[in-house]
């Protein structure tokens, strides 16, 4: 699988890019990137405004899809969850969340997770990898198909949260890439006004994201109110304590603009975090 481009993880540019070395004309690669994330296509032969000798090429040595769905769970208020497979047989999570404006999909952006918050039940996997760009695009499309149909427009717009299993701060460049390609107006346009990413965290990642333009809004997952108490639930904190972490919250809050949110969140544990104190 390493030798075989993973299309949906390469970016407008790239995919011209791409062609072009198989020596086909740029156009073919805007083509290939309609198809993906416009119609959502999921196969290359489904690419049929793609000649026929193209298609045989790109199937050599290009794929549309490596995700697969393992198992599906619709509950009674149309949450869709999923359990889906890697190339390399490793557990991906996506939630698909209906609601009366919008939709909502939370995505994973590792498999597994380094953590080991005390109250999540993905840190006892431990990392398995972080996810590519393609493969966190793919979770987007696989739900959007589940629930719309491949080539139907949705009827609403569709927000996405960064709250599935990992740390999309320590998946920062495969995240960045795959929220770009998702924000392209070719393709599925989901900009970064539409994206929340959820960190534990990762300090240096928060002052970088200060400095980007493109970014999603961001939400800083606390869960105590003390380093003693942090560091037992969430061991990241040992890392960076809260002085730390709080004061690069203090330069992205800094560098808000206009319409983007920053927040915090914080689980209730009975007993735990949670008293008068």
């Amino acid at each position: 699988m390493s030798q075989v481009v993973h299309l949906p993880g390469l970016s407008q540019l790239e995919l011209v890019s791409f062609v072009e070395e198989l020596s086909e004309p740029g156009f073919r690669g805007r083509q290939i990137f309609a198809a993906l994330h416009h119609r959502r296509v999921r196969s290359l032969d489904q690419m049929t405004d793609l000649p026929r000798d193209l298609r045989a090429k790109l199937n050599e040595c290009a794929t549309a899809s490596t995700l697969t769905v393992e198992s599906r769970y619709v509950s009674e208020d149309g949450t869709r969850r999923y359990l889906m497979k890697t190339h390399d047989n490793l557990p991906v999570e996506t939630v698909f969340i209906p609601e009366e404006r919008r939709d909502t999909i939370c995505f994973s952006s590792q498999s597994g997770c380094p953590l080991q918050c005390s109250f999540c039940l993905t840190a006892q996997l431990g990392l398995l990898r972080s996810l590519t760009a393609g493969e966190i695009v793919e979770q987007i499309i696989i739900a959007l198909n589940d629930a719309y149909a491949a080539g139907l427009k949705t009827p609403r717009g569709t927000n996405l949260v960064g709250m599935g299993a990992g740390e999309p701060l320590l998946a920062f460049e495969s995240l960045l890439k795959a929220l770009r390609i998702m924000a392209d107006p070719k393709g599925l346009h989901i900009v970064p006004n539409r994206v929340t990413v959820s960190t534990a965290g990762i300090v240096p990642r928060i002052r970088e994201l200060a400095t980007l333009s493109d970014r999603p809004h961001l939400a800083v997952s606390l869960a105590a109110p003390t380093d003693e108490l942090r560091s037992l639930l969430m061991p990241i904190n040992q890392k960076w304590p809260l002085a730390e972490l709080l004061s690069a919250c203090k330069d992205f809050e800094q560098s808000l603009k206009q319409g983007e949110r920053f927040t915090f969140e914080y689980v209730l544990l009975d007993g735990v975090n949670d008293e008068d104190e």
